[in-house]
């Protein structure tokens, strides 16, 4: 399996984008990988909220996650975006916890696109 990652987007921007494109060598059933992304408590589309401690000020992430497929290429797409309900300062931090979320969300889905991966036989191994 080939595949390219690519991140941008900052808390300057209030939104950050993904996008995972992996080439696979076997067979890949596109209902399957699209049904398992559409039903996957991991990678729901979903809102995280970050509360400033003994304050009501927050902030709300909100990410969307997409997957396209098109023969044997996968496409991942996510974005994250920041909405800011009070003027309070977003920190590394918040900015480390996106990257944190994008690597296990791909880590994840490499998992299940492993089992569409061909594996050589023995005697393609020995050549």
């Amino acid at each position: 399996m080939k595949k390219k990652v690519v991140l941008s987007g900052s808390l300057k921007d209030m939104v950050t984008y993904c996008t995972a494109i992996y080439e696979m060598t076997g067979k890949v059933i596109p209902e399957v990988i699209e049904n398992i992304v559409k039903q996957s408590p991991i990678f729901e589309n979903k809102n995280f909220y970050t509360n400033v401690l003994g304050t009501v000020q927050k902030t709300t992430v909100t990410r969307n996650s997409k997957v396209f497929i098109n023969n044997n290429v996968i496409s991942l797409q996510i974005r994250y975006e920041i909405l800011r309900m009070v003027d309070i300062e977003l920190t590394e931090k918040d900015e480390q916890w996106i990257k944190n979320d994008v690597e296990s969300l791909l880590k994840h889905f490499e998992v299940l696109l492993e089992s569409f991966e061909e594996t050589p036989k023995e005697s393609e191994k020995a050549d």
